[in-house]
């Protein structure tokens, strides 16, 4: 049973026959530059007591003053889109490792995009709405907020190196975490034969990666690593790293929050919930 469940809100942001047919040079450029500057900023390092410790907490009573030393709450952010709209569900949904991954704080939002879809801006598009989840949690249930957070989409693993993850981990200041289901192809990396045969290869069981590296020469950067989840699950996952976390750790809790499925848990319960809540809401409201 939840502990807390916040109020499910609704916020339309554009009318939904507003399209925008074609971008702006300048915008891009704009967005282009910031990445570029605020991926200099990005702590691709351990920042927090946790991280060091790397212990988890071991009981319900844990002292709120050493609550950062032990990993306890980890968040997941997900949107499910309603088909050919770009009306959408957002979802922000916290677990309580400590006990059996237990749901303490959902916050699930209907939102219509009022920025277009342009390949490698997608946070512009949407981590608005994944920040706003976040700073609500903040308001409502600060006890809660994640230690870190798991986003679907890619952190580094990006062709400016700074995906949507690294997008909310560098604005909300939270070690953040990308998880992907597809390669995102680039810096010369290719879902090709030679990576298929990587993956039959190299990923034997649960918990096997190996490291995707930029080919480009001279630039040698640990982007992702390609990751196999279960032993059951034979298609990989692609982690890559957002904000304030390091390779090691992010393998750490990876295993953690992996249980008997392919995609890490807040992200496949995210995932879930933001879909169901679409399915069963009134057509009518999303008109």
């Amino acid at each position: 049973m939840l502990e807390d469940c916040a109020e499910i809100s609704f916020s339309h942001k554009q009318d939904k026959y507003h399209v925008i047919e074609t971008i702006d040079p300048a915008l891009i450029e704009k967005w282009q530059k910031e990445q570029n500057e605020n991926r200099e900023k990005l702590k691709l390092y351990d920042t927090e007591p946790w991280q060091i410790n790397k212990k988890v907490a071991f009981n319900l009573d844990q002292n709120a003053s050493i609550q950062n030393e032990l990993l306890r709450y980890v968040g997941g952010l997900d949107i499910s889109f309603v088909k050919d709209k770009d009306t959408a569900c957002v979802g922000l949904f916290v677990f309580d490792i400590v006990n059996d991954f237990e749901c303490v704080y959902k916050d699930l939002q209907i939102v219509t995009m009022d920025q277009p879809y342009v390949p490698g801006y997608l946070a512009y598009r949407e981590a608005p709405y994944l920040l706003e989840r976040l700073e609500r949690l903040k308001q409502l249930k600060p006890k809660y907020y994640p230690q870190c957070i798991f986003i679907d989409g890619n952190g580094i693993l990006h062709g400016n190196k700074f995906g949507l993850a690294c997008h909310v981990g560098y604005f909300s200041d939270t070690p953040t975490i990308g998880v992907s289901k597809k390669l995102y192809q680039v810096y010369g990396l290719e879902k090709n034969q030679e990576h298929k045969e990587k993956i039959n290869n190299e990923l034997k069981k649960a918990g096997d990666y190996f490291e995707l590296r930029s080919k480009i020469e001279g630039d040698n950067t640990l982007l992702g690593l390609c990751y196999r989840s279960t032993d059951l699950s034979t298609n990989p996952i692609y982690v890559s790293l957002g904000n304030k976390i390091s390779w090691e750790t992010c393998l750490w809790i990876l295993k953690i929050c992996i249980k008997n499925t392919r995609i890490p848990e807040p992200i496949r319960q995210a995932d879930l919930n933001t879909r169901s809540y679409l399915a069963n809401l009134d057509q009518n409201k999303l008109d």
